[in-house]
Parts: structure tokens; sequence; C-alpha cells
């Protein structure tokens, strides 16, 4: 442990050991064994299981770190939950590679011979592995086939094998040594690495794998992780894999850098899939972020990957992934039933939406877009059809729930539905206090005027009398409580607001926490700028950075985008002069006591759905020029979150 904070802190002489015959001269940082302020926690996506309670029920340290690659875990559980339910730090593979922090890779997917669309793979929600190794091993004549398939692909894109340090995933051990034996039989000198290798065996093929005397390593599962070969420059994919972690832990097997390795060859068989397969969820995880749609990523080859990586299919694959997506996108109305009825079989929990998302990694506006999670249930025979009387006007709040992402405005909404659960309207509406207006526009989506609601008591009893669209949000708000990244926090302003640093809100939520959307008008529509005048003194300013022709009119096609993470251009509405009302108080804010508060989006709408605004906090004029429109360049007091940054900034 001392060895280890010594080299991560590159401070050669940090700390002092307290244990057996070792005496501390200094008590700053002490390394003992039987008392720990500060406990680091590897591959902490573990923490559930029983083997790994011992260390969170037994000790409270004052730091409890934990660490790992995979937070998602394939049984829904979550790892969160020792640790406040907030993660500290993170950073995805896209933003890991975009970094340099790991060796880009170039994915090949290649058409398997080998076709796995008939029920008969199929079992309890996941490939049969016995069928799987009946096809690719043995006497069969689909393993011969499969093999030369690999062997061709192998000289196509990987001809010089003096260099290769590759490694075979394989479905199971006898399908491990038929590979190994196949490629010795081809004149690569391969051997096989599996569960049952002993030690010593183990140290001696990594050695003769390091030095080069053995080029591939054919395995099961014991790579996947915690095993750190940085010399590994190629992966073969040789099974399909369910488990999106355990995907990304064997590909990460080859991601570490390594001297003379320029890139990761990856080379992924794709055959034609069982229906209820999902191709689509490693191809996404690949990509910076989920709103580009998958299917036209493919069509065009992929062009938002990090720097440095690429993906290529060859024709036939090609044809086999785009069908794979349309066919998952056509049959969702009957594959979600199938899998809620077999979710709790398969995975022993308890079925919620949280654990249910996770589990088949499906985008979760996808589903609610459809039908609410009861209907769902409904569809699948687990619950009786919601009888709600506002079942429809209220299926949209669902969707605003999954973008709420304040940890707050979370525990809020949960507490006032909590009690319109026991049908306690009062409580509700005091548990709402001040945010009750916009606990109304997240319910209804609508002035009350609009939606025929006379009061904000009317709007939460109304709201009281659907159950299912109660105990959905409540599910709902679980899983984005479980998801938000949003540390939270109040900036200080001249002015009370519970808008939180980098959560996400829609307009009415603005409006509504400012005062300017009231229970009988919903305010402006459709303006990037809105203008709260005396006493509170305010402009708020609604940028979308990447527009298109068809949501944006010509006159409104402003040049906005960031500069940097604490800085942005912007450019006001395309009639504004500079000593026009407006432009005067944009120009001269901090002399006539106005605050500016910036609201950011990438895009309008996000496949069919209405893309809410991550909320920058308060920002300063730095420069402006030209008029009609002026373009102003905004100094933000707290750095915008680089994911966004990223994204949107010109070039990125």
């Amino acid at each position: 442990a001392i060895a280890t904070f010594r080299a991560v802190l590159r401070v050669a002489d940090y700390g002092e050991l307290l244990v057996g015959p070792h005496a501390a001269e200094r008590f700053d940082h002490l390394f003992c064994s039987v008392f720990y302020d500060f406990i680091v926690v590897d591959e902490v996506h573990h923490g559930p299981a029983a083997s790994y309670r011992n260390v969170f029920d037994r000790f409270s340290p004052k730091i409890l770190l934990g660490l790992t690659a995979t937070p998602e875990r394939m049984d829904g559980a979550s790892v969160a939950a020792d640790f406040g339910n907030r993660f500290a730090a993170e950073i995805r593979l896209p933003e890991a590679l975009e970094e340099k922090l790991l060796c880009p890779f170039h994915y090949f997917g290649v058409a398997d011979p080998v076709s796995l669309n008939g029920d008969r793979f199929w079992r309890n929600g996941k490939y049969d592995v016995a069928e799987l190794e009946n096809v690719y091993t043995g006497a069969h004549a689909s393993a011969t086939l499969r093999l030369e398939a690999v062997i061709t692909a192998l000289s196509r894109y990987e001809p010089d094998l003096d260099r290769v340090r590759g490694i075979g995933f394989c479905v199971s051990v006898r399908h491990a040594q038929y590979m190994a034996d196949k490629f010795n039989e081809r004149g690569i000198a391969s051997a096989t690495l599996l569960g049952e290798t002993e030690t010593e065996d183990r140290t001696q093929l990594m050695e003769r794998f390091r030095a080069g005397a053995l080029r591939f390593l054919f395995t099961r599962d014991v790579l996947s992780e915690g095993v750190d070969v940085p010399e590994v420059n190629t992966v073969l994919f040789l099974r399909p894999t369910e488990s999106l972690t355990v995907f990304l832990q064997q590909l990460g097997r080859g991601l570490r850098h390594a001297p003379e390795k320029d890139a990761l060859t990856v080379l992924d068989f794709v055959g034609q899939a069982h229906r209820l397969y999902r191709i689509d969820r490693k191809l996404k995880a690949l990509l910076p972020k989920k709103r580009f749609k998958l299917e036209r990523e493919v069509e065009m080859n992929f062009p938002h990957l990090p720097t440095g990586c690429s993906i290529q299919l060859d024709r036939v694959a090609r044809g086999y992934v785009i069908a794979n997506i349309r066919e998952n996108l056509r049959n969702l109305a009957d594959q979600v039933p199938e899998r809620l009825e077999t979710f709790e079989h398969e995975t022993g929990q308890s079925l919620t939406f949280g654990r249910f998302v996770h589990h088949n990694d499906y985008d979760p506006e996808a589903l609610l877009k459809r039908l609410t999670w009861s209907q769902w249930k409904t569809r699948a025979r687990l619950l009786p059809p919601p009888d709600d009387p506002d079942l429809t006007l209220l299926q949209q709040s669902l969707l605003r729930a999954v973008q709420t992402t304040g940890p707050a405005e979370l525990r809020r909404t949960q507490d006032v539905l909590s009690a319109l659960a026991d049908n306690n309207v009062q409580s509700a509406l005091a548990r709402a206090g001040d945010s009750a207006i916009g606990f109304h526009y997240r319910m209804w989506g609508k002035s009350g005027r609009d939606a025929g609601i006379p009061t904000v008591q009317e709007s939460f009893e109304r709201v009281a009398r659907n159950p299912s669209i109660v105990s959905d949000l409540r599910e709902i708000l679980a899983w984005s409580e479980d998801e938000s990244r949003v540390s939270g926090g109040i900036s200080e302003l001249p002015f009370p607001c519970s808008l939180e640093l980098h959560a996400q809100y829609g307009s009415d939520d603005i409006k509504a926490a400012l005062g300017k959307a009231t229970l009988v008008s919903a305010g402006e529509r459709g303006v990037g700028l809105l203008h709260f005048p005396p006493p509170l003194r305010a402009y708020v300013l609604l940028i979308t950075f990447q527009k298109t022709e068809r949501e944006f009119s010509p006159t409104t096609m402003y040049a906005d985008y960031p500069i940097s993470r604490d800085l942005l251009h912007w450019e006001s509405q395309s009639n504004t002069s500079q000593l026009s009302e407006t432009g005067q108080n944009l120009i001269n804010h901090r002399e006539r006591a106005y605050t500016i508060l910036v609201f950011v989006r990438a895009t309008k709408r996000q496949n069919g759905v209405t893309v809410p605004f991550t909320y920058l906090g308060p920002a300063e004029r730095e420069t402006y020029e030209h008029e009609r429109p002026i373009s102003i360049v905004w100094k933000l007091r707290s750095p915008m979150p680089a994911s966004i940054f990223e994204e949107n900034r010109r070039g990125g």
C-alpha cells in the first residue's frame, strides 16, 4: 500500500509504516494494520457481492475511494450506494480515448459464416454456450468454415505476425483449446490461459507471451478483469457477448499504451444474430455520445469516433449489423414484454425500472415514448391495465423524469410523490414549497389554464388520482438519481434561486424557478433570450450549440460555441443593436446590476425527444463587437463540464 501511494503521488518518502517492528517518527500519514482513515477498493463493481460486504460493513473510514472501469453491473445492482450515490469523478471509454489516456483502436467487423439466428442458440436471455461450442469446434463443418474466416481475416488485417501479441476470447474452455490447437497447426504459436491453469504455468505462459514466443493466448474469461498486459495489440472476439460490461473489460485488455504500439487491432466476427441479440449495445459504447443515431453511424463509417480510432465493417458484416439494429427497433414491442417476463428468473433480482434498463441496456426514452412503465408491465402480464384518468396527458412527465439530474430536485420530487402516493395532498404541497409551480409543469407540461386546472392544489390532487403514473415516476426518479453525475450546489446570486449548477432543466422549469412561468401562463416559448425585469434584473441565455436549418430560421442560426471551459461565444438576436435597451443591459450588465444566467444544450431534439438545457451558472461579459447581432464573449463563474466543451467546441 505504501509503495502504491508513493508511486501515484510521486513522493518517495510519503507516509510511514506502523506495523510489526516498524515505528513511525512522524504521524502525518501512517500505514498500519489495525486502523484506516482512507480505504481504496479496486474493482469496486464487486461491492454488492457478499465477499466484499465485510469491508463496507465493518469499516467507516473518513475517505472511501472505489475504483472501477465498469460501474454498471450485469445484475443491475448499484455500486453507488456505498458512496452516497455519487461519483466523485469519472471518464468513460470514448473520453479516455480522446484524452489519449488509452491506445486508439482499429476495429474490423468481419462476416462470420456461422449463422446464429435459430432459436436453438438462445436460452434464458442469452446464447446457449453448449450450442455455440458445438458449431465452433470439432469436426463440425461450420467450425472449419469459421476457422478459415478467422485465419483469412488475420492475414488481411495483421499480415506481420511477428509483431502480434493477441488474445482470443472464446465461448468455452473447449473452444479455446480448439483455437489454440488449430493456430499451432498453422504455425502460429499459441496457448490457452484458463481459470484452471496452475499459477506457475500461468506465469511461464505470460513470460513467453510478453517475449513474443507466443503470438496468441486463447481464453474464456480469465483475462477479462484484473490482468495488466500492455503488450496486447490484437484482440479477437470469437463469440457474441451479451454483456456490455464483459465486452468493455475484454476490449480494455488491449487498450493500454505500450512501446511501439500505435493502435489496438480488433477483429470481431459478426454473423446473422438471433433476433433478441443486441449488437447495437457494444457499438454505441464506442461512440462519444448516445445522441448519434447508430444506423446512420454505420452507413457513414462512424465519423464521430474518438481521434485515431476507426470501425470498418465489411460489406456482409455491415448488412448483418444494420439488419440487427432494424430488427431490434421493429421488435421492441415484442422484445420488452418477453424480457420483462423473464427478468426475475434470469437475474434473481426483483424487477425495477432501473434494474431492467441497466440489465438490457435499453434507452429509457425509447421505452417511455411508446408506453408508460406500467403499460409495459401490463404487456408482460405482470400488472392489470392502468386505469389512470390522465394517463395520456401525464405520459410525457415520465420522459421529463428521465431527464431530471439535480440531486436536490430529485429528492424534493420524490418527497412530493411519496406524499401523493399516500393521497396526502397538503403534505405534498408543503414539501414542494416554492417549487410547486415547477412540479406542476414537470407533470403537465403546460399551464393550468391550458390543462383545465385552476389551482395548484387541484394540479396536485389530479396527479394523486393517477396512481400508476405516481408509481412509475418514483421508480424512474430512483433510476435518475442513480444515474446522475451532478454534484449539485447552488450558485450565489443576488436573488433566491433553486437551480442547481450543471443540472438539466426544460425551459418551463427555468421560467418557473425564476417566476416567469405561473399557473396561468407558461410565458414566452421558443426564444433564446429571456428578460426578467426589476426587481429580479436578469437575463437567461438559452443556447443550442448545434443548429439545423429544419429547426432554426436563417435569422436564428446564431454562431454560439464554447471557446474554452469558462469562455463561450454568443450572438444576440438578429435585430439587437448595441444602443438598444437590451444591448446596453447585456454589454453593461455589471453597471446596470443585471445577472446573466447561461443554459446550454447540444441539439434541440434527440431521437424525437426535446433535449433539456444544462445550467452553467452566472457569467460576466468579457468582450463584445458588431451589432444586429451583437457578438459577446461570456466568462463563466464556474467552468462548464469537460464533456459539454468537447462535444460542442468548434472542430470537436
